[in-house]
């Protein structure tokens, strides 16, 4: 594990591999682990990087500073400070949104993005998880929500939600290193201040890419319950994507259940070669 400096916050990361560069960002709740299998298998042949956004995993919690913008701002001076080119951004949930935005501001630099589960209104709204953010958006008790933590079976309802199976290969592990994250310090502090961020996220259900734009491979899992697989479909119809991928049975962990179909889908995505899409 390696870390910078962003604005006088510790961002965790790790760094392995040679070759074109991948850069993983998770989602909100997660960290840079739900990426761990695709990680590992990609840095046999690329320069690989996965990040723990600002206040999640192993980066600092400051107590603001929980924008788009400033997210936003963290990945662009990643970027930049290691000078990669021809990246290709891999992102699940807030992480595909931020991957999206920064190729809509920087996309001389992107050679591919690969986006699960892109979190935007529309791809939340139909949701249960879209009650929780509303809330966090109408009711401002940070200070409070800092000394929270999350109780261990609470936390396991909360990570069981993201499966499309409480019997998922591979998911044990990471369900429990999950699970204990939640009962972490500022978590929920974290994510209800992102939660007010969302309606910011608005211009990607609108946006329409054009034609010498990097190419988007966009997946799902069938049975999403955190984000609607159906809104992602048409969010597919103005994203064009050059691949929508959609694992039958996955929930919102797609990475996790699915470990060795999203690595495929990872390598195409960078190669233009086609994979079985479910």
């Amino acid at each position: 594990m390696r870390y910078f400096d962003f604005r006088g916050t510790s961002i965790a990361y790790d760094e392995a591999g040679t070759g074109p560069p991948i850069v993983f960002l998770h989602n909100l709740g997660g960290d840079r682990h739900i990426w761990r299998a695709q990680y590992d298998a990609l840095r046999q042949t690329h320069r690989v990087f996965a990040i723990d956004l600002i206040g999640y995993g192993d980066s600092e919690a400051p107590d603001d500073g929980y924008t788009v913008e400033n997210y936003l701002a963290m990945v662009t001076a990643f970027v930049e400070q290691r000078d990669l080119r021809d990246v290709t951004l891999v992102g699940h949930c807030f992480g595909s949104a931020l991957s999206l935005l920064y190729a809509q501001r920087h996309p001389e630099r992107v050679r591919a993005l690969v986006l699960s589960s892109p979190l935007t209104p529309a791809t939340l709204r139909p949701t249960r998880t879209a009650w929780a953010a509303r809330l966090g958006r109408a009711v401002h008790i940070d200070a409070l929500l800092a000394r929270v933590r999350v109780p261990g079976p609470l936390a396991g309802l909360i990570v069981a939600e993201q499966l499309g199976s409480e019997k998922a290969p591979h998911a044990s592990e990471m369900v429990e290193h999950l699970r204990e994250s939640w009962t972490e310090p500022r978590r929920l502090m974290v994510t209800a201040a992102i939660s007010r961020q969302i309606p910011l996220l608005g211009e990607l259900d609108d946006f329409v890419p054009p034609h010498d734009f990097p190419p988007i491979t966009t997946v799902w899992g069938s049975r999403n319950r955190v984000l609607c697989a159906r809104a992602g479909a048409t969010l597919n119809r103005t994203l064009t994507p050059s691949r929508a991928v959609v694992v039958e049975g996955a929930g919102h962990l797609v990475m996790v259940e699915a470990p060795d179909q999203v690595t495929a889908v990872v390598r195409a995505a960078m190669t233009g070669t086609r994979v079985v899409d479910s």
